[in-house]
């Protein structure tokens, strides 16, 4: 059962690889997380610029979300939120 981000990393070496400093960098993340939507479905919240400073544009952080499996791989699948607390009332109620 997946619980923390280190347990997520343990899982596989393409998780470990996701959570990798030069990942990190390279995609700008500031931060990851794990919550868990009202259906009890888990989900890798990552805290990222993204490549929102490319072109002179404003640095600008944003959130994205993806599902994880029972298996522990991360989806493919993801969204875009502005703010934590968009994501919050999303995982209350939505679903990728």
């Amino acid at each position: 059962m997946i619980k923390t981000i280190q347990d997520l990393k343990n899982i596989s070496s393409f998780n470990k690889e996701y959570f990798s400093k030069a990942n990190k960098i390279y995609f700008n993340d500031i931060d990851y997380r794990l919550l868990q939507s009202k259906t009890k479905e888990k989900y890798l919240v990552t805290q990222t610029f993204k490549f929102s400073d490319m072109f002179d544009r404003v640095k600008k952080a944003s959130f994205v979300i993806k599902p994880i499996s029972e298996s522990g791989e991360i989806s493919t699948k993801s969204i875009d939120f502005q703010t934590l607390k968009e994501v919050k009332k999303y995982l209350k109620g939505g679903k990728l």
